[in-house]
């Protein structure tokens, strides 16, 4: 017969407040009664609880809360629900991770809790990339005629885990009773290093590209400015993907530079995930364009200045040899 269990979805901790929450059973999604709103916290973030009956219809039915917010890739948690050998009372497992993304040099928690255990002899093991993880904090404690158990570990990020992962094994006494591979890239962010490189194809033209280098995930924003002003027409290149899994793009645009007026200060703004804009700056001064001239072609005016130049020195250096010259004769007679 299907067991009736209440399951209860916690989202902490979050920002801004707009959060969707949707219910999952064995991959099928399930139709959930109006989701509450998310009450605010004491330092401006947002918690949200969602709780619904569920009936697990299968031996080992998986139930999975996803939460999703704005345009970042869902984050979800399962459990798991099923019934040891023998006839003995049910037991789930239960999977938790943090909500919002953490850049590299950070630390995540991720935990796991299961319930209805006959002995207190539960093992959990962490490993990252077939890697033991060294001391997880463990409890068992006794609930009625069955056993709880919590473990969670913490796990330093890397720019290099888009491809990483971590694998939870539970023991029950000398049987593995779950294995849960969870994705570090759900929970990783890595910020993009923005910078401006330029070249002179003509002498009317200026190309100016950014580069935005490294970032994970992909979805990133770039827009160009002019003295504060977008540029119009700009299209949003296509990142590509790294070989470590981070992304890079390269935005092209071509500039006259034979246009008159004071400098003109070009801006590449990256706007990645939900975080402050990060930006690099050139400045194009009217002086520079002037005079600069590409390799190869010196201009027309360049054979008239280095010509002016030699004649002058020429007349110097006749100047100063008749002086000598004259100097030593006077000083012989």
């Amino acid at each position: 017969m299907p067991r009736k269990v209440n399951l209860t979805c916690h989202a902490s901790y979050f920002y801004p407040s707009p959060l969707n929450l949707i219910w999952m059973e064995n991959g099928h999604k399930i139709q959930t009664p109006v989701v509450p709103q998310a009450t605010s916290n004491p330092d401006g973030t947002y918690s949200l609880e969602h709780t619904w009956q569920a009936e697990a219809k299968l031996d080992r039915s998986e139930f999975a809360c996803w939460a999703l917010q704005d345009e970042q890739p869902a984050v979800r948690t399962n459990i798991t629900l099923s019934r040891l050998k023998k006839g003995r009372s049910a037991y789930s497992h239960i999977f938790q991770g943090p909500l919002q993304r953490s850049e590299p040099g950070t630390s995540i928690q991720l935990t796991y809790m299961s319930s209805g255990f006959p002995t207190s002899h539960v093992t959990v093991t962490w490993r990252k990339n077939n890697h033991t993880l060294l001391k997880p904090q463990r409890e068992v404690h006794l609930s009625g005629d069955t056993y709880n158990v919590t473990s969670s570990v913490l796990i330093p990020l890397q720019a290099g885990d888009v491809f990483s992962h971590v694998l939870c094994q539970v023991q029950h006494k000398s049987t593995v009773v779950s294995q849960q591979i969870i994705r570090l890239d759900q929970y990783l962010r890595v910020p993009p290093a923005v910078t401006i490189s330029q070249a002179l194809p003509s002498s009317d033209l200026v190309a100016i590209t950014c580069h935005v280098q490294r970032f994970y995930p992909q979805s990133v924003h770039l827009t160009w400015l002019e003295n504060c002003h977008k540029f119009k027409g700009a299209e949003q290149p296509t990142p590509k993907q790294n070989s470590d899994g981070t992304y890079t793009l390269e935005s092209l645009q071509l500039v006259n530079a034979s246009l008159q007026g004071s400098e003109r200060v070009l801006t590449c703004k990256v706007q990645h995930e939900a975080q402050p804009p990060i930006q690099a700056n050139l400045i194009l001064s009217t002086a520079v364009r002037a005079t600069y001239k590409p390799i190869g072609s010196p201009g027309p005016e360049m054979p008239a200045l280095v010509f002016v130049v030699f004649l002058l020195g020429f007349k110097v250096m006749l100047l100063m040899s008749f002086t000598v010259t004259y100097i030593h004769r006077r000083w012989n007679l």
